[in-house]
């Protein structure tokens, strides 16, 4: 990576690059437009995929004459619920709510998770989020393949919404085999920068 070829402008505009943002006329007008960094999302898409998009990127900067760095946002490990029955169901404040790694299928009161390893890496006191962020759960306890919480901020919660876990060191399991494929994938392309989830050191 070569932080140097970084656009000289302190403050970056970056705007991820999906498949409605590929064609090299519509990055030419967000490049014209202010973009600087162009972030590409390693939990979708194949590297072939990646490739012609990274191409597309540096022939839309080459054509406006302005320099766009080119971001690999790692993939990290998969936190998402599992499927819940007869959803999506409402979580209010001081609810009792249980968070389980066995694959089990989704309730009200108890929903499994694709991260097979929370029961491990979290405590009592410790504070999760989910769906983006917007339902907010304090751990109680811990027993066996359950991570008990109480609801602090309720709300809607569906089948496969996201897993947040702020301040929560996930140790080796932060990086995945995944994560290092994609990794080499970004250094032989001669991306610029890299972006991680769950950094804790």
């Amino acid at each position: 990576m070569n932080f140097h070829k970084l656009p000289a402008s302190r403050t970056k505009i970056v705007a991820t690059i999906g498949p409605a943002s590929q064609r090299i006329e519509i990055l030419q007008d967000m490049i014209n437009a202010g973009m600087n960094v162009a972030r590409l999302n390693f939990s979708h898409g194949d590297f072939s995929s990646h490739a012609r998009t990274i191409a597309a990127i540096r022939r839309a900067a080459e054509l406006t004459g302005n320099r766009v760095a080119i971001m690999a946002d790692l993939p990290g490990p998969k936190m998402r619920l599992r499927l819940i029955e007869n959803g999506p169901v409402q979580l209010k404040n001081g609810d009792h709510f249980t968070l389980t790694s066995e694959n089990i299928v989704g309730s009200r009161e108890r929903v499994s998770m694709t991260y097979e390893n929370l029961p491990a890496v979290v405590k009592p006191g410790d504070t999760l989020f989910l769906n983006d962020g917007f339902i907010q759960l304090q751990v109680e306890s811990v027993e066996a393949a359950d991570v008990h919480c109480l609801v602090q901020v309720g709300g809607e919660l569906s089948s496969h919404k996201g897993l947040n876990l702020p301040g929560i060191d996930l140790g080796a399991a932060a990086f995945t085999p995944r994560d290092h494929e994609c990794l080499c994938f970004a250094m032989e392309q001669g991306l610029d920068a890299v972006s991680q989830s769950f950094v804790s050191t």
